[in-house]
C-alpha cells in the first residue's frame, strides 16, 4: 500500500482552511472497514439518473415558473409540459412510494419497470463516452507530484476495466507513460496488455499537450516526432489523433506538421471558452495555412472533465452543430487537470444512459472509432481556414517573461548544438535535452500558468539546458584537433554580417571558418549623437522624451502618425484567471510613460548607441538603449527593467500610417494575417493575439511597413496602424492554498516578474524587394543567435547558399546517422515561387517529409514551393 500527501486542492473550503500539513507532517488517524450494500448503490443509481433527467426536462419547460425543488408557496400545475416530463415525475412518484411501502427492493422492482417503459430506441443522435483524466504535468503542482497522479490514475483506470467491461479509456502524452513506467513497472505492464485487448487507447501524437504558439516550429516539430516515437512503442503503430483538449490557441501551420507526422485527426475543448464570438462548428475539416487539411472535432458547450450525467448528454446533442451529418458527438469524460479519470458512479451511470428515452444512447469508445465513423461524411463537412484562435487567456503569451527568455535561449542552444553536429558529422545529439524543452511546451508550464516553485526550477534547468548545448557545439567543433587556430562557426543556415573582434565580417550559412580567413564587408561608418544615429543605410533621430522621432531606411522614410517605441502602462486587473487573462478594458486605460532622459552616447564606428533613462514609477526604471550597427539595415531596441509593479502590463507602441486591411504576425512556421481595422466582432476580439518573434503593419498589398523583431517576446496589438508589443506584465502567480469564494479562480499573494529584465527587439522597414536575411521571419534568429567561437579547424556542411525564393527563409539543420542532415525552410508572407540549393558538388539532396521520408517525384537541388509550405530537405 502506497500513502502519500499532496498539498493540491484547487476546490477548498471558504474560507481557505489552513494546510493539513503540519510541522511533524501528516498524521493518520484511522481506517475503518464497511460492508458495500450492493442494493442500495444500484437503486441510488437508478434513481438519481432519473430525477437529474427530469430536473433538466422540468427546467427546459417556459411554462413553469416554480424553481426546481421549491417547497413552500405556489407551485406551477402540470398543465402544458412536454411527455417526457409527465412519464419521469410519474415513475419517480411510483419509485419514491414503493420504497416507502417495501423498501429498497420495492424501489428496484418500480425502477426496473420505469427503465423498461422510459426506452431511447428513438433518439437520432448518440454520444461515444471516453474515458478520460487530463493530467496537467505542471500547474498547481510540481512535474513530480503529476507523475503520482499519473501513477495513480492509470492504477485506477486498470482497476476499473476489471469491474466494467465494457468501459474504455484513452490517455495522451507519452511523458506520462514513461514516468509511470520508472516509478511503477509492474503497473504499467498491466497498461500495456490493456492496450493490445483495445481498451485503452493511447491517443494524442505529441510528446506532451503542447502550447502551440510559443515553441519555435522546429521545437513544435520535434513535440510530434517524439510523441509519435513514444506512440509506436506503446501500441506499434503512431497516433493518427492530436489530442489538445486544453491549449490556448491553435496555429495556422499546425495542419501541415501533422499531416506530415503522420496524423489524420485533431480534437479539442477549448474553443468552446471564446468570450466574444463563438467557434462556428462541431464537426470540420481544418485547412492549415498551406492549404493541408486535417478532420477535426470540438466539443461545443463542454470540457474534458465531463461526469457521464443526462443533462450533460442532452446539452452535448443539442449543441453538435453538425447532428445532421453525423449521428453521434464524442465526450470526454472523468477528473481532470488534477488526474483521476473516470470513476464507478460515471460507469453506472452510462449503464443506466444506454438507452434513456429524452437522453443520447451514451457508449464507452475509442477516439479513433469515432473519427472512422466522422470520416464516412467528411464531403458534407465544413471548412475553416487559418488559424483557430482561442478568445480567452490572451496573457500567457506575455506572463513570466523570464521563462519564455529562458526557454528561448534553451531552444536556441539546442538549435546551435544541432548545427554542430551536421557541420562535425557527428549524428543526432542527445534526445533528452529535446525531450525535456518540449516538456516545457506543456500548456500550463510555458504560458506562465503555474504555481511558482515550477518556475523556480524550470528556469535554471532551460538556463542550464542552454549553456551545455553551446559547450557540447564548442567541443564538437573543436574536436579532437591539435590545432588552436581561432575559428567563428554560424549556427543558421543563411549568411550573416556581423561584427567580430572589431571587424565587419561576413560568413556563409552552417560554416565554421578560421577567424584569419573572414571576409571583410565594407561599410559607412556608424555616427551617433546624443539624439541621433546613422549609419548610411539607416537614419533614427530621438526626441526629448526617448522616443523615435524620424525613421529611415535606404533613403525612405517609414511612415508615422506620431513618435515611435512609446511605452505605455496598464492597470492589469483581469476579472478572473489573473496570470491568463488580459482583459480588454486594460489596454483602455493606459498612460504613456513619463519622459526619459538623455544619459550617454557611444560610438566606434563599427557600432554607435544612444541611451535613455527614465523612472516608470517609484517603484520601476528603466534604461533604454538604441543600437545601431555597420552595415545593418534595423535600428536595435534593448530595455534594462528593475521592476517593480505588481498588476500592471507595459507595452511599447509604433503608430505607423501602414493601416492596410491586415497586418501580419510571425508563427511557429509562416505568418498569420489578422485584421488589424476596427469592425466586426471577431476582429474586435484581437485586442492582444500570438506573433512568434515578429510581426508588421503595412499598406494593402504590403508593398511597404514596419515590422518590429524580437528575441522572446510573443504578445501583440495591431490597430489602424499601431503596432504595440507587451514587454511584460506582473499578474497574481496561482497558488494552490487561496481561491475566491465560489470560483474557479486561484490566486496567492506573488506576482510574476518582479524583478530585473533585459529585453531585445529591433525595428525596421519592410519593403516587398527585401532580400531573404533582412526579412522579419530571417532576423528573429540572426539577430538574436550568436556565432559561436572555438579553435579547430574549419567546418563545413556543403551548403553554400539558395537561389531565388527570398521568402523562404532557412532556420534549422537538423542531424541524421551517417553524416545526413536536414535542411528545413519555411515560406513567411504567402507566396509561391521557385528555388535551388546552391551545394559542394560532393553532396546531393532530396525533399522529405518532416519524418524524412522521401517525398516520391520531387527534385530537390531545384524545387518549386506553395505559399506557407514547410520544406524540408535531405
Amino acid at each position: 500500500m502506497e500513502v502519500m500527501a499532496l498539498e493540491s486542492g484547487i476546490w477548498l473550503p471558504v474560507p481557505p482552511r489552513r494546510s493539513a500539513i503540519t510541522e511533524a507532517g501528516c498524521r493518520f488517524e484511522v481506517a475503518k472497514a464497511v460492508q458495500r450494500d450492493d442494493l442500495a448503490w444500484e437503486v441510488f443509481d437508478d434513481f438519481v439518473v432519473l430525477l437529474r433527467l427530469f430536473r433538466d426536462e422540468y427546467e427546459r419547460q417556459p411554462e413553469l415558473h416554480t424553481p426546481f425543488g421549491r417547497a413552500l408557496g405556489h407551485n406551477s400545475p402540470f398543465d402544458r409540459v412536454s411527455v417526457l416530463c409527465r412519464r419521469l415525475a410519474r415513475h419517480l412518484d411510483r419509485v419514491i412510494m414503493a420504497f416507502e411501502r417495501e423498501g429498497l427492493r420495492g424501489a428496484k422492482t418500480e425502477l426496473k419497470k420505469a427503465y423498461a417503459d422510459l426506452s431511447g430506441s428513438g433518439e437520432k443522435v448518440s454520444c461515444v463516452l471516453t474515458g478520460h483524466a487530463h493530467i496537467d504535468l505542471v500547474w498547481l503542482w510540481s512535474e513530480n507530484a503529476a507523475e503520482f497522479k499519473a501513477v495513480h490514475t492509470f492504477a485506477s483506470m486498470n482497476r476499473l476495466m476489471d469491474e466494467y467491461p465494457e468501459f474504455r479509456f484513452g490517455y495522451s502524452k507519452p511523458a506520462s507513460y514513461r514516468a509511470v513506467g520508472r516509478r511503477s513497472p509492474a503497473l504499467m505492464q498491466k497498461v500495456r496488455a490493456r492496450i493490445r485487448q483495445g481498451r485503452w487507447e493511447t491517443l494524442g501524437a505529441s510528446e506532451v499537450e503542447s502550447d502551440t504558439q510559443i515553441a519555435c516550429g522546429e521545437g513544435l516539430v520535434r513535440s510530434l516526432l517524439l510523441g509519435q516515437e513514444g506512440f509506436s512503442d506503446l501500441q506499434g503503430k503512431p497516433s493518427e489523433i492530436l489530442w489538445l483538449p486544453d491549449v490556448f490557441g491553435y496555429t495556422g501551420c499546425l495542419p501541415q506538421i501533422l499531416k506530415q507526422t503522420g496524423v489524420k485527426y485533431f480534437f479539442t475543448t477549448k474553443l468552446h471558452w471564446g468570450s466574444i464570438t463563438l467557434f462556428p462548428y462541431s464537426s470540420f475539416i481544418w485547412r492549415g495555412s498551406d492549404g493541408s487539411e486535417i478532420l477535426s472535432h470540438v466539443s461545443q458547450g463542454m470540457g474534458y472533465n465531463q461526469n457521464v450525467t443526462p443533462e450533460e448528454l442532452r446539452r452535448g446533442a443539442e449543441e453538435y452543430r453538425q447532428s445532421d451529418v453525423h449521428d453521434r458527438f464524442l465526450m470526454p469524460s472523468g477528473f481532470g487537470d488534477g488526474g483521476g479519470g473516470a470513476t464507478p458512479e460515471m460507469c453506472e451511470r452510462a449503464r443506466r444512459l444506454s438507452n434513456l428515452a429524452g437522453v443520447p444512447p451514451a457508449r464507452w469508445g475509442r477516439g479513433d472509432e469515432f473519427f472512422a465513423t466522422l470520416e464516412t461524411v467528411r464531403d458534407k463537412l465544413p471548412v475553416h481556414r487559418g488559424e483557430l484562435c482561442l478568445q480567452y487567456h490572451r496573457g500567457v503569451l506575455t506572463t513570466h517573461g523570464n521563462l519564455k527568455r529562458a526557454f528561448r535561449g534553451a531552444e536556441r542552444g539546442l538549435q546551435i548544438w544541432e548545427a554542430a553536429s551536421c557541420a562535425c558529422g557527428a549524428g543526432p545529439i542527445d534526445r533528452k535535452a529535446w525531450q525535456r524543452v518540449v516538456f516545457a511546451q506543456f500548456h500550463d508550464y510555458i504560458p506562465g500558468s503555474s504555481v511558482a516553485r515550477v518556475y523556480e526550477t524550470g528556469v535554471p534547468e532551460l538556463e542550464g539546458i542552454a549553456r551545455s548545448a553551446e559547450k557540447k557545439a564548442i567541443n564538437l567543433l573543436a574536436g579532437n584537433s591539435r590545432k588552436s587556430t581561432p575559428c567563428l562557426f554560424n549556427p543558421l543556415p543563411i549568411e550573416r554580417i556581423l561584427i567580430h573582434e572589431d571587424r565587419l565580417v561576413r560568413i556563409g550559412p552552417l560554416c565554421g571558418v578560421p577567424v584569419h580567413e573572414l571576409q571583410n564587408v565594407e561599410a559607412p561608418p556608424v555616427k551617433a549623437t546624443a539624439y541621433s544615429l546613422s549609419n548610411g543605410r539607416v537614419t533614427a533621430r530621438f526626441d526629448k522624451r526617448g522616443r523615435i522621432a524620424f525613421l529611415t531606411v535606404d533613403g525612405c522614410a517609414v511612415a508615422t502618425h506620431a513618435p515611435l517605441a512609446e511605452l505605455m502602462i496598464y492597470p492589469d486587473l483581469a476579472h478572473a484567471f489573473e496570470a491568463w487573462d488580459i482583459d480588454r478594458s486594460t489596454l483602455a486605460n493606459g498612460i504613456p510613460a513619463p519622459a526619459a532622459r538623455h544619459e550617454s552616447t557611444h560610438c566606434d564606428g563599427l557600432r554607435g548607441e544612444v541611451i535613455f533613462s527614465l523612472r516608470l514609477s517609484a517603484k520601476s526604471k528603466c534604461r533604454i538603449h538604441y543600437i545601431l550597427e555597420a552595415g545593418s539595415s534595423v535600428l536595435r531596441i534593448e530595455y534594462e527593467l528593475d521592476w517593480g509593479d505588481p498588476q500592471r502590463l507595459l507595452k511599447v507602441l509604433f503608430p505607423t500610417a501602414y493601416d492596410g486591411t491586415m497586418a501580419r504576425f510571425g508563427d511557429p512556421f509562416g505568418s498569420t494575417l489578422r485584421s488589424q481595422q476596427p469592425g466586426k466582432p471577431h476582429e474586435e476580439a484581437q485586442w492582444e493575439v500570438a506573433g512568434n518573434r515578429w510581426a508588421m503593419v503595412a499598406d494593402d498589398g504590403e508593398t511597404e511597413g514596419l515590422f518590429v523583431v524580437t528575441e522572446a517576446k510573443y504578445g501583440w496589438s495591431a490597430r489602424s496602424g499601431t503596432l504595440g508589443l507587451s514587454l511584460l506584465r506582473s499578474p497574481i502567480i496561482p497558488s494552490q492554498e487561496k481561491h475566491a469564494a465560489g470560483g474557479f479562480f486561484v490566486s496567492g499573494d506573488e506576482y510574476s516578474d518582479i524583478k530585473t529584465h533585459h529585453i531585445r527587439l529591433a525595428v525596421g522597414r519592410f519593403d516587398q524587394r527585401s532580400e531573404r536575411g533582412e526579412l522579419p521571419a530571417a532576423l528573429a534568429d540572426t539577430l538574436f543567435t550568436p556565432c559561436v567561437t572555438y579553435h579547430g579547424q574549419a567546418r563545413s556542411v556543403g551548403l553554400l547558399g539558395i537561389e531565388g525564393g527570398n521568402s523562404l527563409v532557412p532556420c534549422w539543420a537538423m542531424p541524421g546517422p551517417k553524416g545526413e542532415w536536414t535542411l528545413r525552410l519555411h515560406e513567411t508572407l504567402g507566396r509561391r515561387g521557385d528555388a535551388r540549393l546552391k551545394l559542394e558538388k560532393s553532396l546531393s539532396a532530396r525533399k522529405v517529409d518532416l519524418r524524412c521520408q522521401q517525398i516520391e517525384g520531387r527534385s530537390a537541388s531545384s524545387f518549386s514551393y506553395e505559399p506557407y509550405e514547410i520544406v524540408s530537405l535531405k
